[in-house]
This record gives C-alpha cells, structure tokens and sequence, in this order.
C-alpha cells in the first residue's frame, strides 16, 4: 500500500502550537520583539501566559520600550539537610538580633561577578550554561565539598576547603570562557569559595549569633544546585520591600500597592524621608511614585530575582542534562524550591505558566514550593488567569445599546424592542452576561491552520464552528476578534433557555462589537425563543480595557456583514461612542470604569420611558465595570478588579434589580446608598431620537465630554439599583485536552 502523503494543515491542537517558540507566538499576537523578549527574560521564559501576563501589567511602565540588559550572576546552592538547617540559622537569627546583610539572599556559593546578556541572547546563555554544567555533573555530584566554619567580629562564614576549591574554579571559568562567547562579558569569581551565614551586624550580637552558628553541622548531607538568576538592573542598590497593605493613589503622583508586590526603594530615599513617603519602583508593574513605608517591610533583594536555569548536580536525577539542554527553547527551567534536591530540567517543566519568578530565602524541603512561591502565584494570578479569561491584550467588558428599541406598541415594526405592548410593570431589571467559549483560548494559534491557501475555512476539531461569517479583512480579521467555539453556543443558548423558562423578558438588548459576544448574544436570545424579535444594537463605547490593546484595536465586522451573517442587527442604531473614538490605550482603569458606567446610564436613561428589562453582553470585567456605580460604589483598582475578573467564567451572568419607591427608604435605612451620576457639568443625561440617533451636546464628542466628568454629584439619582441573585442556576464547566487516535496504537 503507497504511503500516505503528509498533510499541509494538520488539526490544530495545542501540541501544534508548541511547534512555536514562546517569542514567535508573542510576536504572532502582535508584540514587538524588544517587547516580547523583555517578558519572557522577566518571567524566566516561563511561557506565553505569564509572559503576557507581565506585558499586561506593565501597560503603563515607562522604561518598557527603554533597551536595558538584566543583570545575571551565578550561584552554586545547598539543597537537602544542610540547607534546613542554613535557613533556621536564617530565620532565627532574623528574629532574635535583626536584620544583617547575609539576610538580603538564600544561603549559596557565588560561582561569577553580576554581568550584563541582552534579552535577546538569554535563551543561548541558558544552554550554555546548562552544556558546560553537564561537563561537571559526575565530578562534582561524586565530590562531597568540605565547608569549613569561620566566625570573626564582623564575619560569619563557611568556607569551601582549600583542596577542593580546584574543582569550582574549573567549573566557573570554564563558564565564563563559554559565557564570553556570546559577546558577553562574565568574570568568574577568583576569591575564596563561601557562604556567608551574617555580615554587618552590630558587634553586640556577635555572641549570640556564634551561638547559633554552632548549631550548623557542616558535614550534614547535601548537594548542590547551579542557579541562574537575574535581576532589573534599575533596582541595583535599592533595597526591597514587601507590601503589607494594599494602597489606592489619591494623588497622581503615588504608586498603587498591591499585597504581596515588592518595591525598590534606595537607602538614600528611606533615610530622608520626614512624612513616612518615599519614591519606590514596583516589581510587579514597573512603575514608579510615592508609596507610605509602613505599607511595607524590608525582604531579600533575591524575591524580587528571575530564575532562569536549575542544574541538578546530584547522581540520582532521573533524567540527564541533554534533554534539558534540547528542550530550553520550548520548556526552559521552572524555579524550584530552595530546599528541593535533584530536579530533573524536564520534569520542573511547563505545567504551569503561574510559577515562582524569583528565589526563596526560606523553604519547607517537604513541599515543592515555599510559601513565597505561592505568594508570588497568586499575586501574579489576580493579573494573569483573570487576563487569561480574555485574550492577550483583552480583558472583557463590553457592553452594547440598542439605540431604536425605545417604544412599545406605537414604534416602527423595525424598531420593535419589547415583547408585550405596555410598558411592563414591576422593577426593571438589568441582566449583564459575559459572552460564551472563544475558539482562541480553546485551539490556540487556530487560524495558520484552518484556512487553506485559498483562504477557505477547514473545520479541523468538532468544537470548532461549522463555519465562519466572511468579512472585509479576510481570516486575519479574526485575530483579535475570534468567534465563538460550538461548546460556546450550546453554552449561550443554554443560558436563554433557562432565563426563558425561569421567567425573564428581555425588551432591550445592547452588545459588544466583539464578534464573540454578537454571537452569544444571538444564541441566548435563540434559547429565549425571540432571536426573530428583538434588535441587537452594537455600542462600541462597551468595549473592553483599552489598555489591552496596546499595539493595535480589533478590527470589528461592520453592521452589514453581521446581518448578512444572519444575525438580527439594527441597522439605524447611532452608538454613544464611536469606534474611531476608542484610539486611546492609555486609558487608565478608573477611566475603562467611567466609560462603562456612562454606556450603562445611556442605555437605562434611554430606556426608561419605554420600560422593561435590559440585557448587556459583553466581556469578564462588563459584570463589574457596568453595576458598581450603579449600586453606588468607587470604581476597584486595577487589582481588585482582576481577582472579580478571574472568577468569571464564559456565559455568567450578573442581574440588577430597580429598587422601587416603597422599597427605597428601608434600603437607605439598612446602609444603602444612591447610585454616583455623572457630572452635571459634563455630559448631559442622553436620549435616544427617534429620527436621528445620538446627538452630544456642543457638538463635542462622547469620549471628550465623558473624560471631562467626574465621578460623583452632590445630587442624588432617580433611580437605585441593587445587585441580586439571578432567577436561574449558574453553569459550571471545564476543558478537556484533545484526544489523540494515535496513543492507542503499539509503539514500534
């Protein structure tokens, strides 16, 4: 039988995707490269998630563009029962005397000087480091090295041997020999081998630090790790600090804390200060400002560190250094815990994008991962899952308005908006859902391979849509605007049919541009049982965090090629902001709030005399950013709205409820409070004609008047809304890798 010839588009599955470098995806999704490589360095090349992650939190970091090579420097580590003991002498001796030098690092050798490698040549640095370890792997793993205890006025130490120091210094220069090669310039350390155990102390505590030194066996059982790490070299001589309390800037000039970040601060700057304000760099977003030192707390200048590589040097790790070595492009070295021994390169792989980004001074051996790691999991979580939710620059809060559906019984038969031919009675109720599964979050870099050179759409997985809707800018189009998954369909129209059958009317619908939500939006009210009945408006001005889209704005499919898709569009909907207007990506998140907010007052306002319930669809971030004015709360900070956004899974749905007069007076006695307005000062409440759509006053554009409004007035709403359970269930659901035929044959 003639063998099968090999096929040009094969399915695209997640493993298809590895066939990309981390660094070629970040450019696909349209990164610059000095970008690109500037994330994946900062996260340890850790993958495109974190890495993503850590674009999206440097949105408003100025030095992001700004070409500055890290620092690196080498260390040799403890690991197993001396390190134990190394980090209770650590943390003791913290406690009891106070803060000392050796306590701005973990216990280790320093192998070579801090040098200079540009993120460009990072990834070769890498397997360098990793082909000259494995030269030593047997001479070192077989050589148990000597520590010696040395305790002076000003010193404590334990020093490497004399007769053994031959060994790491052949294993440092030849490093640095191979590092050279690369035009980058590392000096190995000529000095004698040791780790420090306390340096600059006072002299009183001289006694009671010898004391404890005596409790450190030297002979214990150990090996050794070879560690690269890395640091921004804009922090170079500030000490760090670990933040305690979150911090909310009331003046533009103050730097936004979040629990768990870390900040630079010199010692210059925190020896000056009179008021308790100081100028720190956040390590979690770059940016820089005035922040209160009792926020936060001195730490290891090593938390704040990037690890890079982890060469084992232990006799039983399971697997050798080549596969490490031919993998780091794909699968680079996760950090480890300091008290992990013998890790293989391949096994501490990629599970997980969500990993430590620096080192640990203290460590439990008997987990995997010390509480800083977690830490660090979790503080980078509340930007990354939460982001994660929507695509690499998106962060899901659009929201739409359907302009014509004013009237009742009297409108246009192509202006119909409501289902009955009264106006309804009863609180009006606001029902804000986020849009269902996206076909790029499921398949990955999906396009390549579902589009033939002719530019025809090839289904290529069961979940993926049957077909795609033609629009002016071809398959490219989808990029940053990717339709729904089937799973994501049945997920929409599963949500309308139990709004249906609990009872919910709809009589206003109002959309996100993105593709994605127009087609939740069709599939909800399919599932109602009035796709054919009301109109969907699209309100560009609900659109998702501007910021996101630093390098470019989606390229939305127009009203025409929508309904010629099939889906119910009204046609003569003027929106309250423009597409053209959303051209600033440095809108703050205070600013994506107020946008928000001010669609959904629209939408209300416009609304109201025509009665009945409302639908948004939208994005993760529309459940917050559109009800948390309207129930009269601040806009969150950018962290605490990521940690909302985190637990919004595809197709929630939120709902707000009209409190009605009655009910008004015991809502402000239990605590309640009015929903903040816009300025009166700025934009006037809108109305919808019914002949011309939107008109701003003045002429002057929706965006321009919404950036001068403030947040608050003196004077009270007409009406208050209140969050409330929704009549039906929430949906759970989870994801599932694709199956491959191929696992169930013999291997030959």
């Amino acid at each position: 039988m003639a063998a099968l010839p090999p096929r040009k588009n094969p399915t695209p599955t997640k493993i298809h995707r590895q066939n990309l470098s981390p660094l070629e995806t970040l450019l696909y999704m349209g990164f610059s490269r000095q970008r690109a490589e500037k994330a994946l360095v900062a996260t340890g090349h850790r993958g495109i998630q974190l890495a993503s992650d850590w674009l999206l939190k440097h949105v408003n970091d100025r030095t992001i563009d700004t070409p500055a090579a890290r620092d690196y420097i080498l260390y040799l580590c403890p690991v197993g029962e001396l390190q134990q003991q190394l980090s209770l002498f650590w943390q003791k001796s913290k406690y009891k005397m106070g803060w000392n030098g050796a306590h701005n690092s973990f216990p280790h050798i320093t192998l070579t000087s801090s040098f200079k490698c540009p993120d460009s040549d990072v990834l070769s640095l890498m397997q360098t480091v990793s082909q000259v370890s494995e030269h030593f792997v047997e001479d070192i793993s077989s050589t148990k090295l000597q520590l010696e205890r040395y305790m002076s006025p000003n010193f404590f130490g334990l020093f490497v041997e004399k007769d053994q120091e031959a060994l790491l210094k052949r294993l440092t220069q030849e490093l640095c020999k191979e590092i050279r090669k690369l035009g980058v310039k590392a000096d190995p350390i000529i000095k004698s081998f040791h780790l420090t155990l306390a340096y600059q102390f006072p002299q009183k505590h001289f006694t009671a630090l010898e004391d404890l030194a005596r409790d450190i066996s030297p002979p214990s059982p150990c090996s050794w790790e070879l560690r690269l790490y890395s640091y921004d070299s804009r922090t170079a001589g500030c000490d760090v600090y670990k933040v305690l309390y979150a911090h909310v800037p009331r003046e533009q000039d103050e730097l936004e804390l979040l629990i768990g970040d870390f900040v630079f601060v010199t010692q210059e700057e925190m020896s000056k200060t009179t008021d308790g304000w100081v100028v720190g760099i956040s390590w979690l977003t770059g940016a820089s400002g005035y922040l209160p030192t009792n926020y936060v707390e001195r730490t290891a200048e090593t938390n704040a560190w990037t690890l890079h590589t982890v060469i084992p040097f232990s006799r039983d790790r399971e697997l050798g250094l080549g596969s490490g070595v031919d993998t780091l492009d794909t699968k680079p070295v996760q950090p480890v815990c300091d008290s992990i021994a013998s890790t293989s390169i391949t096994n501490i792989g990629s599970n997980s994008s969500l990993e430590r980004l620096g080192g640990t001074q203290e460590c439990d051996s008997s987990v995997f991962r010390s509480v800083h790691d977690l830490e660090i999991e979790s503080l980078y979580a509340k930007v990354a899952r939460n982001v994660r939710e929507s695509p690499a620059g998106h962060g899901e809060g659009d929201l739409e308005f359907e302009g014509s559906n004013v009237g009742g019984e009297g409108q246009r038969e192509d202006e119909v908006s409501s289902s009955t031919p009264t106006r309804p009675l009863g609180p009006r109720q606001l029902f804000i859902a986020r849009h269902g599964e996206r076909v790029d979050f499921t398949f990955g870099l999906w396009i390549p391979y579902s589009f033939d050179k002719d530019r025809k759409y090839q289904r290529k997985d069961l979940n993926m849509p049957p077909s795609v809707p033609d629009r002016r800018d071809g398959p490219e189009g989808f990029t940053r605007d990717c339709p729904l998954t089937v799973i994501g369909t049945v997920q929409a129209k599963m949500v309308g049919e139990a709004m249906k059958e609990a009872g919910v009317t709809i009589h206003h619908v109002f959309c996100s541009p993105s593709l994605r939500c127009v087609q939740t939006c069709h599939h909800i009210l399919t599932g109602m049982g009035v796709a054919d009945k009301l109109k969907i408006n699209i309100e560009p001005g609900l659109f998702e965090w501007l910021a996101w889209y630093q390098d470019e704005m989606p390229s939305w499919m127009s009203s025409e090629e929508l309904t010629s898709a099939g889906y119910n569009i009204e046609p003569g909907y003027k929106p309250y902001i423009s597409s053209e207007e959303l051209q600033d990506t440095q809108e703050t998140c205070q600013q994506f709030f107020i946008r928000n907010f001010f669609i959904t007052q629209c939408t209300l306002q416009a609304t109201e005399e025509a009665g009945g319930n409302v639908l948004l669809i939208g994005h993760a971030a529309t459940l917050d950013t559109c009800s948390r004015q309207l129930v009269g709360k601040e806009p969150r900070p950018v962290n605490e709205l990521m940690s909302i956004v985190r637990k919004v899974p595809y197709c929630s749905v939120a709902m707000l409820e009209e409190v009605m007069e009655d009910d008004e007076t015991s809502l402000m006695q239990m605590g309640g409070r009015s929903s903040p307005t816009l300025s009166r000062g700025g934009r006037h409440s809108p109305t919808l004609s019914r002949l011309g759509g939107r008109s701003s006053p003045g002429g002057i554009s929706s965006m321009s008047l919404m950036s001068r409004s403030t947040i608050r007035t003196p004077a009270p709403p007409p009406k208050v809304w209140r969050i409330v359970q929704p009549p039906f269930p929430p949906m759970t659901h989870t994801s599932v890798s694709t199956f491959d035929w191929k696992m169930l044959l013999d291997k030959e």
